[in-house]
Formats: structure tokens, C-alpha cells, sequence
């Protein structure tokens, strides 16, 4: 079965196509792996020059997940088998990142880079789970649809990675504070959510696609007004399905302004403390500390480092510090050790380089961001392949 299918869908100008792209992985809930990455690539380089396709739809399999993230147990095995080449016992730093690595990451980051600049409209269907990978396919989508099933998270800090896929660059596009707080606490948040913190372009009813496609499909003309003026009048209809109650972001808009001017990460974590006790929807609020409390060290001082310094860069700026900051977290045992913990023997005990996050060495978080210091970073030429 192939891992991603690929369709065009004829308008009624029988000339012009939308092309659809479905993640194809139901079981593993569309978990995006490096075969699915270059099949994307290859069909957006497709359908970037062929003028009979005039937009292109991506969607999961499935009703569960559009997306649940990358495939970590893959990168997994690949860091523990460059241990086992390198005779590295314990927590010793690996010479170099396994090759894998860095191929999966600086392809995932090339195609959503590609997303963010494609030069037709892209529309991503993002209902039920969308998280890491998944997430970074939808920010990056010009028509990023949240449906009333759609549940977001960025959880790496639970596995000792942070938040990429141009999480440095929409993270930090969101009303102040709110990025930080999702990026340091994997906290779920849902459609309306999405749709509030300018993540998700439009929010519809999940039953909703058929009736998009068919829009789409008998559109006068496509373009990006017009599939503006399509979702916003499916949206209207929708609006019942949303309900603000489960909200949990826009109405503490003011509590995550706190922590954006909190000047250090541990006045950021000081301060989250003390606001859970004061709020209504507590198990929310005490299950995003526990989380942070719970996570990598080291990726909780990386987080507040990486969206302090991403402020002011370009989206290609972005992708590249991500990827220096991601092969150095495949070289220090730290993501290895996360994901072993939460998923291959799943003991959820985690043993972390450091107990405590003050105890994270400052040069230590220096390095994550200067791997390519010497060396060309493989994505200095995004800007010039996919324009942006």
C-alpha cells in the first residue's frame, strides 16, 4: 500500500485539475516517515509547472489523525545503531548525527519551506490529531483548515527534541506568550484554538470536506481570493459545530502575556506555577506544568533560547537554526533517551542528561544553535530552490 496517494481532481473547465495529496498511513495515524516526505516533494515539483493544476489538497486517511507527527522510532534506530558503530556506551556524545537524520530533517524542513512558498494555493485539511510533523505541514499551508475534531499539540518536549518544522517561525507569530507556553508544555488545544492564535487560516465542520471539494471543483475561477470567499461562507455554516467553552488559549490571553515578558526561563516556569492554582479549567493548566516539569531539561532551556532568538528571522533563517539545533539534539543522547522512554520500552522514566533545567550548562544550548559553524548548512539554498 502506498504510503501517500495522489490524485487530480478534473474541474469543470475540464483543463485545469486541483491535485490532492493523502497521507496514507491510518495505523501509525499518518506518522509522516522519509518516504512520505520525498513523494510530496516530488509531486508539489510535479504540479509547481504543470498550469493544468491551479491548487492542491492534502489530507490523511482516515477520521483520527491528519497527521501525528514524524517518525521518531525510525530516527530512534538510527541514532542507537550510530551508537553501536561508534562503541559509544552510555550517554557519550555521539562523533557525528547518523546520516538518516540528516537527511530526513533537511528534507521535511526543504518541504515545508516548499509548502510556505508554493506558488498555487495549498489547502490542508487538518482534522483529528496534528502534531509535530503534522503541525509543520499545516502552518505551513496558505489554507489551513481546523475542523471541531482537530486536536494540536507540539509535545517534543517530552522526548527530548523542540518544537521544529518552522515552529520558530508560527510559534512565534502567535498572540504574545501563547507559543512559548505550547513549545515548553505540549499542551492539546483544538480547532477554535488554532483558529484564534492565527495557526489555522479557517475553521469548518469535519463533515465539511465533500462539500469544500465540490466547491473547488466548480469554482468559476480558482484563486486564492476565491477559495477565501469559499471557506468563509462554508465557515458561517459551520459555526454551531465550534463550540468556545473547550477554548482554552484566547481567554488566557492575558495570564500567557505574563510569561512573554517573564525575562528568564526560570521566571517563565515560576510564573506558570503560580497561575494554576488560580484557574477554572485547573486539570488543563496542572497537566501542561506536569508536563514541562516532567520534560527534557535541556529542550525546555532550548525553547525559550530558540523563540528568543527566531524573533526577527526570515522563514529560511528559521528552518535553518532548526536544523542545527536538531542534528545537535541526535548527538547528544538527550531525544534518543526521550523517545526510548515514552515509546520503545515505554517505562515513561526518562533519565535525562540534567535533573534540573538551571543545572543545563549556558554553553551546552550555545552549541545546539552553532553546529554549521564551520560547515555549509545543506539548507543555505531554500530561498533561491522554492523562492520566498
Amino acid at each position: 500500500m502506498a504510503v501517500i496517494e495522489t490524485k487530480l481532481l478534473a474541474r469543470n473547465k475540464s483543463s485545469e485539475y486541483i491535485g490532492v495529496i493523502t497521507l496514507n498511513k491510518e495505523k501509525s495515524l499518518n506518522a509522516l516517515d522519509l518516504e512520505m516526505v520525498q513523494l510530496m516533494t516530488a509531486s508539489l515539483a510535479q504540479w509547481r509547472n504543470d498550469d493544468s493544476v491551479v491548487a492542491v489538497f492534502i489530507d490523511g486517511s482516515g477520521h483520527k489523525a491528519f497527521c501525528a507527527g514524524g517518525d521518531v522510532v525510525s530516527m530512534y534506530q538510527s541514532m542507537k545503531l550510530s551508537r553501536t558503530e561508534q562503541q559509544l556506551e552510555g550517554k557519550s556524545k555521539l562523533a557525528h548525527p547518523p546520516q538518516f537524520l540528516s537527511d530526513f530533517f533537511t528534507q521535511e524542513y526543504s518541504l515545508d519551506y516548499c509548502i510556505h512558498t508554493y506558488p498555487k494555493p495549498i489547502i490542508t485539511w487538518g482534522s483529528g490529531i496534528v502534531m509535530g510533523g503534522g503541525l509543520g505541514l499545516f502552518a505551513a499551508s496558505k489554507f489551513a483548515i481546523a475542523t471541531n475534531t482537530s486536536r494540536f499539540a507540539m509535545p517534543e518536549i517530552s522526548i527530548g527534541l523542540f518544537p521544529d518544522v518552522g515552529g520558530s517561525y508560527f510559534l512565534n507569530k502567535m498572540p504574545a506568550g501563547v507559543g512559548l507556553f505550547l513549545a515548553l508544555t505540549g499542551a492539546s488545544f483544538n480547532g477554535l484554538d488554532a483558529f484564534d492564535v492565527n495557526l489555522a487560516s479557517h475553521k469548518l465542520g469535519s463533515e465539511s470536506k465533500q462539500a469544500l471539494l465540490t466547491q473547488l471543483i466548480h469554482m468559476n475561477e480558482v484563486s486564492a481570493q476565491g477559495i477565501d470567499v469559499a471557506l468563509s461562507a462554508l465557515q458561517l455554516v459551520d459555526e454551531p459545530e465550534f463550540s468556545s467553552v473547550d477554548a482554552k488559549l484566547q481567554p488566557n490571553f492575558n495570564s500567557f502575556q505574563q510569561l512573554a515578558d517573564a525575562p528568564t526561563l526560570s521566571a517563565v516556569v515560576m510564573q506558570l506555577a503560580g497561575m494554576v492554582s488560580h484557574k477554572d479549567d485547573s486539570r488543563w493548566w496542572l497537566k501542561a506544568l506536569k508536563t514541562l516539569q516532567s520534560g527534557s531539561p535541556i529542550t525546555a532551556n532550548i525553547i525559550f533560547e530558540q523563540l528568543k532568538r527566531s524573533g526577527g528571522y526570515s522563514l529560511a533563517d528559521c528552518f535553518r537554526q532548526e536544523l542545527s539545533i536538531a542534528l545537535s539534539c541526535g548527538m547528544y543522547g538527550e531525544f534518543e533517551e526521550g523517545v526510548r522512554a515514552l515509546l520503545i520500552d515505554k517505562d515513561l522514566t526518562p533519565k535525562w542528561l540534567y535533573e534540573n533545567r538551571n543545572d543545563v550548562p549556558t554553553s551546552l544550548i550555545h552549541t545546539h544553535f552553532t553546529y554549521f559553524a564551520d560547515a555549509t548548512n545543506p539548507l543555505h539554498q531554500l530561498e533561491q530552490t522554492y523562492g520566498g
